[in-house]
């Protein structure tokens, strides 16, 4: 199932919402575009028990931690 014909609804959304704006504190402008890529939503789309089991915090840092990861092996 692709992203786009997943039926997000409203807890959905002020789930990723909340996620994207705790993004913003460490990556500013950067966020969104640093969830898209994270592979969360896609996860999300695939198995919504599993995001669910874990609150925003938890993807918060999970997100950050990845992505900081990938631009380290990067530099």
């Amino acid at each position: 199932m692709k992203l786009l014909e997943y039926p997000l609804d409203e807890l959905d959304l002020e789930f990723i919402l909340e996620i994207q704006n705790r993004l913003k504190q460490h990556f500013g402008d950067r966020a969104s575009i640093i969830l898209l890529n994270s592979g969360m939503l896609e996860r999300m789309v695939e198995d919504p028990n599993y995001v669910y089991h874990y609150d925003e915090a938890y993807w918060v840092e999970r997100i950050k931690n990845n992505y900081e990861s990938r631009q380290n092996t990067v530099s």
